[in-house]
């Protein structure tokens, strides 16, 4: 069922609220209240995988194995599992030495390279959400011992700053809550339906409101993460435009326009 689809079946602008047993879900009014910073999810790199792993430095089993996987991630910083470390190559490297600080070297001329500890990933991951940055953690699914050539290797977890689950990510006594908006006619009546989730408690919530009371109703979920359309057009919904939203402290993530029919 679409997100439209789901709107659909709710009446006026009374929201429904589907909260399984389990931890409460924060209050909204003990929120903190939002600021002035707006975060778009930040692309992990403005160039093609075909521009990128160029040259015979990419072409040694793990790198190959590398460039498939970052190929399939493309908008995520893939955090890839050697040994003791989660290491990030070409223009990832780059981008987690700003992020986080960290040293940046080569493995080889031309390529990039920055790593950090996996016993503490979970800080390193932490601050690449905060900042906007979609992860992709690439572990090791097979012993090395076991491993005749490079080691197996799958994509385990895509993590985002409305996405985040685990107890080490999250912050103690507040709710990480994804929402997206789509707008939509209501009989006659422009509207935008939200839809928003806190997927460590299950808590799932629909509702319509009017465009102008749009901000309202998003200062009442406080997301951490936002997803909308991409063809959204401000001259049409100045309500949902960036400046508009540039009220609330949540990373932007648009996507195509037929995912919220």
């Amino acid at each position: 069922m679409t997100l439209i689809d789901t709107l659909s079946r709710v009446v006026g602008d009374k929201p429904v609220h589907l909260t399984p047993v389990g931890r409460n879900p924060v209050d909204n009014a003990e929120k903190p209240r939002c600021d002035d910073r707006i975060r778009s999810v930040q692309p992990a790199s403005t160039t093609t995988p075909e521009e990128t792993f160029e040259g015979p430095q990419w072409q040694t089993p793990a790198m190959r194995q590398f460039v498939r996987f970052k190929t399939e991630h493309p908008d995520c910083l893939l955090l890839f599992r050697m040994g003791d470390f989660y290491e990030l190559f070409g223009p990832d490297a780059v981008i987690a030495h700003e992020a986080l600080g960290i040293t940046l070297t080569e493995r080889t001329k031309g390529m990039p390279m920055a790593g950090v500890p996996h016993h503490s990933i979970e800080s390193y991951v932490r601050r690449l959400v905060d900042q906007g940055h979609r992860v992709a953690m690439c572990d090791q699914i097979q012993d090395p011992k076991d491993a005749k050539g490079v080691v197996d290797r799958a994509v385990t977890r895509v993590l985002t700053p409305g996405t985040l689950v685990d107890e080490a990510l999250l912050e103690d006594g507040h709710e990480n809550v994804i929402a997206a908006i789509v707008p939509m006619m209501h009989g006659k009546t422009r509207v935008f339906g939200i839809a928003s989730a806190e997927l460590s408690t299950g808590s799932f919530t629909v509702q319509v409101c009017d465009p102008l009371e749009l901000g309202d109703a998003l200062a009442r979920i406080a997301p951490a993460e936002l997803l909308l359309p991409d063809e959204l057009s401000s001259e049409e919904h100045p309500e949902a435009s960036p400046d508009a939203l540039a009220q609330f402290d949540t990373a932007l993530t648009p996507r195509q326009g037929w995912t919220f029919r």
